[in-house]
């Protein structure tokens, strides 16, 4: 009796060719395109053959836009004479109770408020300074701390992504970011609102809200939104979970930064 044979066999060439489009590398530069467009099959190419500096170029990226940024903002009169006089009355406060705490004299309240206005002084070497390092120190602060938050959630619900991999995860969404901060200079130049942006804040006179409705309602950008989206399927993809534990996940840590933010009055979620 013969031998069945395979109908059609698949040629050797063809195979190999196949395999090498799987695990062909993707680039930093169609990362950032791809996660905009087709995220999935994005994180899922990086996850195959991103290397641990595959993060650095979209962070420059996002630190260069947020100094720009930084300096169109300051450059518009309104928004930084808003900006100085915000920043003023936060520490003059602050400073007002712990003179009346005797944790501090009025004299040496009244010489660091000195100080603090002349960091206000644009052509000063500490105004060039806080615009340019500012970003760059804060950026990366928070990536990284972000990174262990996230890579030891995970690690809750097994997840397999190295702490690494959430950095480059991180990295890419903040293209994300980019573009975010993009439209919110935008926004904040033509309407004269510091925090302008895409969300229900927009639908609220200027002054109208408090600040603690108002820190609550800017966190409701739709970019935002978008953005934990993204990042819960990139999450998924690297950590080998399911959309439906990441991205639940992500919100969920979101929501406590919000409520840190807009509710706990600490200063340095509060900048």
């Amino acid at each position: 009796m013969e031998e069945n044979t395979p109908i059609n066999p698949v040629p050797e060439d063809n195979v190999n060719t196949t395999e090498e489009a799987i695990s062909e590398p993707i680039s930093v530069t169609d990362a950032m395109t791809g996660v905009l467009t087709e995220p999935g099959e994005t994180f899922a190419s990086i996850k195959r053959t991103a290397k641990n500096n595959f993060w650095i170029i979209p962070i420059v990226i996002y630190i260069v836009i947020s100094i720009v940024s930084r300096f169109l903002v300051t450059n518009d009169e309104e928004l930084y004479t808003e900006i100085k006089t915000k920043q003023i009355e936060s520490v003059k406060k602050r400073m007002d109770e712990q003179v009346k705490a005797g944790k501090m004299s009025q004299e040496d309240a009244n010489t660091k408020m000195e100080q603090m206005e002349k960091g206000f002084d644009k052509s000063g070497a500490i105004f060039l300074l806080s615009i340019t390092l500012g970003p760059i120190i804060g950026i990366l602060i928070i990536l990284f701390i972000k990174g262990l938050i996230y890579w030891g959630v995970l690690k809750i619900f097994q997840g397999a992504a190295t702490y690494m991999q959430i950095i480059i995860v991180l990295s890419i969404c903040s293209i994300i970011d980019s573009i975010q901060v993009i439209i919110d200079t935008v926004l904040a130049i033509v309407t004269g609102r510091l925090f302008a942006n895409i969300g229900p804040l927009l639908l609220f006179a200027k002054d109208s809200l408090n600040d603690t409705t108002a820190t609550l309602l800017g966190h409701l950008d739709l970019l935002n939104i978008w953005y934990f989206i993204i990042l819960g399927i990139g999450l998924a993809k690297l950590s080998s979970l399911k959309n439906t534990v990441t991205i639940p996940t992500v919100f969920a840590l979101w929501i406590i930064w919000v409520c840190l933010t807009s509710f706990v009055k600490i200063p340095f979620f509060s900048l």
